[in-house]
């Protein structure tokens, strides 16, 4: 309620204007093309801020000053005005010219029919169907070619991106985002007009240095100027649970007989007695609950002729399926726009975030919930959890039988891992409309954001790790200011049109960075004053950048249209004689449907034809990369002395992407529109660590060296079978294909990333995320043993043989699949009956591998006795184990301790991470006009949302999205104790005055 007092308390200070009104309008708005209603169109009393949209039906209601004069809008529409009277029933007819929408690009804008690049545009409507405080989350499967991942479900996490693939190999792959204009910047979803996911190097390479990965253009909502004050609410609530998919462990029974296949009947009897039939813990219940999710927006909106403005504020909290884990944000944004002279304006924007994270305090957590016994009881006869640790059960002196000698869920009565985040950005812009054709704009940015981390581990609890207790506290603060100041400019004479811009843009900014932990507290004491601090760290790092760019446009007779952009780019990134790095595109289109030869036809009413070229960078390995560092955490008689910790490299420079593209878009008739494009990047210059000779003292050095090309189709179809007054049916689809290949190497010779002795190759002419191990052939069923391939080579390295192999030690590495899938896409229809509507999305993906970590140990024939397995009667797998000669089983025989290694790495744990997910369903009703005129209601909608509700996979695990990043525990596509994702059911409200 706090958080609610706080929303109304916001609001207070904003007055609104209520006028005298004395005769009350109503009607319908419709199109005169073809006599549908318009939904939106403005209702505006000439000369005044009064004004109403129009609903669902394209009906309206408003009450007005006598002998007004209303006037009647839409985009796309002539403006109509006619005198007031109780009934006014508009057709508005269409307006060539206003029909083009227009596209944000950051920088710029163009008109849909004017782009030359690949470009695509989703409306807030489109965006929020999914509640997620994370717009990435509400992107996913809308997009072709934007592969998008939710590898876990803490809230508050980020869905991961990619767009056109993966093209680097040690710097970060994520796209660039551009909020209103300036790149980075912060937003809340809820604030969001528009999204533009802009693809290729036509588009991009004005961006240069950050632009390799894509760009995200983010459009927040405008101030609005001569419009009534709109207030608008929004309050959805709702629960979630975990969903754990194909993922089943042993229930008592099943665990009790398996361990009986594989002891000797004296051993057997002496070390699992009967009792333990009856002892069967839910582990994963333990863990696992209800979560909450809630989400409050408010917003104001309006203004005179002179002044705009747009105000909210956003609660959002959600509370983790996994005990001991949430997130709660607070957000506030005003954006304000002021008409300062008759040819100066500014545009002020301001936005506020305040979050709270609470995570599992250690691995332990997850890695109990999967692993632990179900003879295993973590509470005692009185309902208290009890203590375990390495050597014993001091409370009851019974059996433990997990391997694992502690209970975690003892240790989260005390322990915790809290972060807390504040930031803010605030943006100021000027606009000097200095002729009809010449515009100046300085848009200026400033941000601060602070955060704080504290993991505390109790005395009272058992960690392997940490006996005597643990507290470790980090801070960071950033800190950044940059100016972007552009002269634009626009001409047209006869059929020629000329426009461009250039620009100018610094960025100065500064992180630091403080950590100290120590150990030895007393119980429930967590204050590093309390304790004995064993480390303490920090830095200070500044940085700054700059660039010059400009970008030239042409269009002739509206049908042929190109687009040339140049940036230069310096960034403290890089060593001062590699500092620069120059970005040319060149992207061109024709409208064919502006030929004479296709201009009125009915069938054929868009076609154009579009190609790019260009260059983009990356520079995200972090800070100084090419200096050479030193430790102060040595120490030499007794003095603080310094140690070399990494190699300088003053070559070190921008990593390049190259980008070629051709696309066409078309429009069958006025229902269906499509788009299909073709695209190759290469990425050289790649920057990864490559390793040195031990000579040096070191193990490897940050170069650039390597290339990667991506090669893909993406194809987009957008439908509206049915549209009459009463109803509605649209349909999309759209699907993504790539190629990865790496096509450069140091000396052309494979190298490996190894993570916990998981191992893939990066070889010219493979995926950059192929799986290296032993290929796993199945079960022999003459007696049920493990087989491999075994590849025999000559003398001169030539295959010779291809054969099975029983010992472990003799299969051949291989190459056995890749992380990266072959396509990926998403559906959607909606339907809509008068005020009732139904949405459904889904997404999909196809074709990678994913490494089933977990199964190693929770699948692992007999070698793993201390920790439940998964399951081979009760999942969906079809899976089976071997028990006599002649079986076709997929698992081998169960055996004391392990079968030949049958658990170690190999394909075997490599699975097919395809899956179709259902992400969103929504029904709800939007209320009539004429309902909610009398209560002075603008507009009133609810809404039944359900989040992940089926996903169809042939994936063991729990969920088959993974991570396509390398971090220290995981390969880009490995699956590992992860965070399960939830279900969700929101109720929703919205309301507008």
């Amino acid at each position: 309620m706090k958080h609610l007092k706080l929303i109304l308390i916001f609001f207070l200070f904003v007055s609104i204007g209520v006028h005298a009104q004395s005769l009350r309008v109503q009607g319908t708005v419709i199109s005169a093309e073809d006599q549908e209603p318009l939904i939106g169109a403005n209702v505006m009393v000439k000369g005044s801020s009064v004004g109403t949209s129009t609903d669902m039906d394209g009906r309206y209601s408003i009450e007005v000053p006598q002998n007004s004069v209303l006037v009647f809008s839409f985009i796309g529409c002539k403006p109509v005005e006619m005198q007031a009277k109780p009934t006014l029933n508009v057709a508005l007819e269409l307006d060539a010219i206003m029909m083009d929408e227009v596209v944000s690009l950051g920088y710029s804008s163009q008109k849909k029919t004017e782009l030359s690049s690949a470009v695509v545009t989703i409306s807030a409507e489109a965006l929020t169907d999914v509640t997620s405080s994370d717009v990435g989350n509400m992107l996913q499967g809308k997009v072709a070619g934007v592969q998008i991942s939710n590898s876990t479900g803490q809230p508050g996490s980020a869905a991961e991106i990619r767009i056109r693939g993966t093209g680097s190999i040690g710097a970060a792959a994520d796209p660039l985002y551009v909020v209103d204009g300036i790149a980075g910047g912060s937003f809340n979803p809820n604030d969001v007009e528009t999204i533009s996911v802009l693809k290729d190097a036509g588009a991009t390479a004005i961006y240069g240095a950050s632009a390799a990965g894509g760009v995200i253009v983010v459009t927040t909502k405008a101030a609005k100027k001569n419009q009534p004050t709109r207030i608008n609410f929004k309050a959805s609530a709702g629960a979630k649970q975990a969903l754990f998919g194909n993922f089943q462990m042993m229930d008592s029974e099943e665990l009790y007989y398996f361990h009986k296949s594989m002891y000797s009947s004296t051993l057997f009897t002496a070390q699992r007695p009967a009792s333990l039939l009856s002892q069967d813990f839910d582990w994963q219940g333990a863990y696992f609950d209800m979560g909450v999710i809630q989400n409050y927006n408010l917003s104001l909106s309006g203004g005179n002729e002179k002044v705009g403005y747009y105000a909210s504020l956003d609660y959002y909290n959600e509370d983790g399926t996994l005990i001991n884990t949430g997130y709660d944000k607070i957000s506030a944004r005003l954006n304000l726009s002021a008409q300062l002279a008759s040819r100066l304006n500014m545009n002020v924007r301001v936005n506020f975030e305040n979050s709270n994270t609470d995570q599992t305090s250690s691995w332990m957590v997850l890695n109990d919930a999967y692993k632990k016994m179900p003879w295993d009881n973590p509470y005692d006869a009185n309902g208290e959890l009890v203590y375990i640790d390495s050597a014993k059960r001091p409370d009851t002196g019974g059996a433990w039988y997990s391997q694992d000698k502690w209970n975690s869920l003892h240790g989260e009565q005390y322990n915790y891992a809290k972060s807390h985040s504040f930031g803010i950005t605030a943006d100021v812009q000027l606009n000097w409309n200095i002729t009809d054709w010449l515009t100046a704009t300085s848009s200026n940015r400033f941000s601060e954001s602070s955060w704080k981390y504290v993991q505390y581990i109790d005395p009272r609890s058992y960690d392997a790790s940490y006996a005597d207790g643990y507290l470790y506290n980090s801070i960071g603060m950033s800190r950044s200011w940059g100016t972007t100041n552009m002269l634009k400019a626009a001409h047209s004479f006869g059929q020629h049109s000329i426009g461009g811009m250039v620009g100018w843009e610094y960025g100065h900014w500064i992180s630091e960075y403080t950590a100290a932990a120590g150990t030895g507290m007393p119980d429930g004491v967590d204050a590093l004053n309390a304790s004995t601090v064993n480390s303490i760290e920090g830095y200070e790092i500044p940085g700054a950048s700059w660039s010059t760019f400009g970008q030239a446009q042409y269009d002739y007779a509206k049908r042929y249209f190109l687009t040339a952009s140049f940036r230069a780019e310096a960034s403290s990134m890089f060593a001062p004689g590699k500092r620069v790095g120059y970005f040319p595109s060149v992207a061109a289109s024709w409208l064919i449907s502006n030929e004479s030869f296709l201009k009125g036809n009915d069938v054929l009413t868009f076609l154009k034809l579009r190609a790019s070229y260009g260059l983009t960078g990356n520079n995200n390995i972090g800070n100084y990369q090419y200096l050479a560092t030193y430790s102060l955490n040595s120490s030499y008689q007794d003095k603080v002395s310094a140690s070399p910790t990494r190699l300088s490299n003053d070559y070190l420079c921008w990593e390049t992407a190259k980008m070629t593209a051709v696309g066409i878009d078309a429009n069958i008739g006025k229902r269906i529109e499509m788009s299909l494009d073709v695209y190759n990047t290469d990425n050289t210059g790649i920057l990864l660590k490559v390793p040195v000779a031990p000579s040096t003292g070191f193990f490897e050095i940050m170069e650039n060296a390597g290339s990667v090309r991506n090669q893909g189709i993406e194809y987009r179809i957008d439908a509206t079978p049915v549209k009459t007054k009463d109803w509605m049916w649209n349909v999309g689809f759209n699907i993504g294909f790539n190629k990865n290949r790496v096509t450069y190497t140091p000396d052309h010779a494979p190298f490996y990333q190894t993570v916990n002795s998981v191992i893939q190759q990066v070889k010219e002419g493979q995926d950059i995320y192929s799986w290296y191990m032993k290929k796993w052939m199945g079960v022999d069923p003459t007696n049920g043993d493990p087989l491999w391939e075994k590849i025999t080579y000559d003398a001169d390295g030539n295959e010779i043989a291809r054969g099975t192999t029983n010992n472990y030690n003799e299969a051949t590495e291989q190459v056995v699949g890749k992380a990266t899938p072959l396509f990926s896409g998403g559906l959607s229809t909606g339907v809509s009956y008068k005020g009732i509507f139904l949405n459904v999305n889904a997404n999909f993906t196809y074709g990678n591998k994913v490494y089933n970590y977990n199964r190693m140990a929770n699948d692992s024939d007999g070698a793993y006795l201390g920790y439940n397995q998964l399951s081979l009667e009760n999942n969906n797998m079809g899976w089976s184990r071997w028990e006599n000669p002649g079986d076709e089983a997929t698992h081998p025989k169960a055996v004391l301790n392990g079968n030949k290694l049958s658990n170690s790495i190999s394909s075997r744990y490599l699975e097919d991470g395809s899956y179709l997910r259902i992400r969103n369903v929504t029904v709800g009703y939007n209320f009539p006009a004429q309902m909610l005129s009398k209560a002075k209601i603008n507009h009133c909608r609810v809404s039944l949302t359900g989040d992940n509700l089926f996903t169809f996979t042939k994936f063991s695990g729990m969920d088959p999205e993974v991570s396509l990043t390398k971090t220290t525990y995981n390969h880009a596509g490995m699956y590992s104790d992860n965070y399960p994702v939830s279900r969700s059911f929101l109720l929703s409200v919205e309301i507008g005055f």
